[in-house]
């Protein structure tokens, strides 16, 4: 058997995983992006009311998009490692159940993601290289905090530890993944290209959220399925020893 973590077998395996479970990773989305989804609308309205958005307005929600979005991905992921780890070992996991194994670990994955924040975020905000070092060595962090709960300290360290020798794959997959979400985005915004009209503004606005909406819920799959390939190639646990751990 082939015990290497590789870039594009992670991306083929997380889309698989992603179809075969599309209905119950939509609802799971639509749960934890409930806030940005409320945003949007809000929004929406806002530029239908007022006939534009605001330059003032608009910076707002760049910057309210980017945090919330972060946070909403990172969320995700804990439900989803459950029916990713399930999937992997031939069973099918529920929404509910899902559900109910991220609530069980909430606080842990809660202060993971605010760790999180503050490493990747605010403490490397000035300089991008080392923001992405950090996030490339904190990308299992969430995972490991449903499945280990080894605290929060804990919990980035242990994702430190079981990305080491394998970062730059990690970082490569990490590029290929924000390229294509941003590259996304960007090409929405040239192609609706709303200049000022309020239909078209709206338009955009709906836009993006789906775009996040769809790469969200691929990227927690991805970081589900990243954290029980590491597992087993570092570790030598196998997904069925991985499932055993929700018993």
């Amino acid at each position: 058997m082939d015990l290497r973590y590789t870039v594009f077998g992670c991306i083929r395996q997380s889309m698989s995983v992603w179809a075969k479970n599309i209905v119950s990773i939509v609802l799971l989305g639509l749960i934890f992006f409930s806030p940005l989804i409320i945003y949007t609308v809000s929004e929406v309205m806002e530029v239908r009311t007022e006939g534009g958005l605001s330059e003032t307005r608009g910076m707002w929600w760049v910057l309210i998009l980017m945090f919330a979005t972060y946070a909403a991905d990172q969320f995700l992921a804990a439900p989803i490692v459950y029916g990713v780890v399930q999937e992997l070992n031939g069973t099918h996991a529920g929404v509910g159940a899902c559900v109910w194994q991220g609530l069980k670990r909430f606080f842990p994955v809660f202060f993971t993601v605010f760790l999180l924040y503050w490493c990747v975020l605010f403490g490397a905000y000035p300089f991008v290289i080392p923001a992405f070092v950090l996030a490339t060595g904190l990308y299992v962090a969430v995972p490991a905090a449903v499945c280990e709960r080894p605290g929060v300290m804990g919990t980035l360290t242990r994702s430190f530890a079981l990305t080491e020798g394998n970062r730059m794959r990690i970082f490569g997959l990490m590029i290929l993944f924000w390229g294509a979400r941003i590259g996304a985005i960007v090409g929405a915004m040239s192609l609706i290209d709303p200049q000022g009209h309020a239909g078209k503004i709206q338009a955009l606005l709906v836009t993006v959220l789906a775009i996040n909406f769809v790469f969200g819920t691929i990227g927690a799959v991805m970081q589900g399925v990243t954290y029980s390939r590491l597992r087993e190639v570092k570790d030598g646990v196998s997904t069925a020893d991985l499932a055993k751990i929700f018993e």
